[in-house]
Parts: structure tokens; C-alpha cells; sequence
């Protein structure tokens, strides 16, 4: 007997740790974000592989990383004059969540919007992944093979945003975190 609860408190043990992990992960990802806030960084298309990616083969890409709060960031996305993308990060009680947010020019919410997803327990706190979370499956059923990554790479100074469906990366964009451009 004694046995059976030295082995259940070990797996608890274990599970909270791994939990506690995870959540120090997310926050510490989040955390990076804080360096760079205020800024605007030039980007490029490195990996595309989608049925309607032809906008960002060539495009010139900018992010913003602004409204930098306690428990949310707001990173605009332009492709060339396209400003009508907004990634935004949130840490929440269920975890780091990603949504994309898309407007139409005069500002209203596009239709196709605030897909996303919340971290998963693969992340670390210097690259998370998202899968599809509950409300993107439920609104367009065929995301749930949706997996996005955010990723800082601090020691070549890049940022990469990443789309895979189905496992595979489908998009790739890269950041130059090194040198911040005007918009």
C-alpha cells in the first residue's frame, strides 16, 4: 500500500512540475517580447507552400511589436501595404494564446478572424507552438490541422512566425530583430 502512494504522490509530483514547467515557459516567451516593443521589424517570406500563398512570395513583410500590456501584445502584420493583420499574444489562465485578428480597410472585422490557438506543452521560452484551439475548429473545421509557431532566435537576432497543416510547415517568415525600420 504504502507503495501505490509514494507512487501517486511522485506522479503528482511529477505533473505539477511538468505544469509549472510549462507555464514558466510561456510567460518566459512572452517575456521577450518586452525588448523589442515599440518597433517595427522587416521581414521576408523564407518557406511558402499554400493554395492562396502567392501574396507573400515577394512580399515585403513588416511587424510592429506595440501595445506591449502585462498579459498581452498586439504585433501588427504588414504584407507590403496590407496593414489588415494583427497577430496578438495574450497570456491567460489557460495558457499563452495566439489569434489572428483581420480587418477589411475600413476597419471592420473580416469574417475570417481570431483563429488561433493556445501554446502547447512542446514550447519553450524561446519558441512556442499553437495548435487550433477549440473556437477555430469549431467556427472552420478544416483548421483543426492548423499548427502555428512564434519563435525568437536571440543569438541570430530573428523572429520567425510559422504555419504547418497537418504537421508539415507550410509558411515561413523571418524577422530581422537586429535593426528596427520606420513605417
Amino acid at each position: 500500500m504504502t507503495r501505490i502512494y509514494i507512487t501517486l504522490f511522485t506522479l503528482t509530483a511529477f505533473l505539477i512540475i511538468s505544469c509549472a514547467g510549462e507555464i514558466d515557459n510561456q510567460k518566459n516567451f512572452f517575456d521577450n517580447y518586452s525588448d523589442f516593443c515599440g518597433n517595427a521589424y522587416s521581414g521576408t517570406t523564407n518557406y511558402v507552400d499554400l493554395g492562396s500563398g502567392e501574396i507573400f512570395e515577394e512580399a515585403e513583410l513588416t511587424m510592429v511589436i506595440r501595445d506591449c500590456e502585462e498579459d498581452v501584445v498586439r504585433i501588427p502584420f504588414h504584407v507590403d501595404e496590407d496593414t489588415s493583420r494583427t497577430w496578438i499574444v495574450k497570456l491567460t489562465e489557460q495558457g499563452l494564446h495566439l489569434s489572428h485578428d483581420h480587418r477589411y480597410e475600413d476597419g471592420s472585422q473580416h469574417d475570417n478572424n481570431f483563429y488561433g490557438g493556445y501554446g502547447d506543452d512542446e514550447g519553450t521560452a524561446f519558441i512556442q507552438y499553437f495548435p487550433a484551439d477549440h473556437r477555430t475548429i469549431e467556427d472552420r473545421p478544416a483548421r483543426s490541422i492548423n499548427r502555428w509557431a512564434k519563435e525568437f532566435d536571440l543569438e541570430a537576432m530573428k523572429y520567425y512566425y510559422r504555419l504547418y497543416l497537418d504537421g508539415e510547415m507550410r509558411l515561413e517568415a523571418e524577422f530581422d530583430l537586429s535593426e528596427p525600420v520606420e513605417i
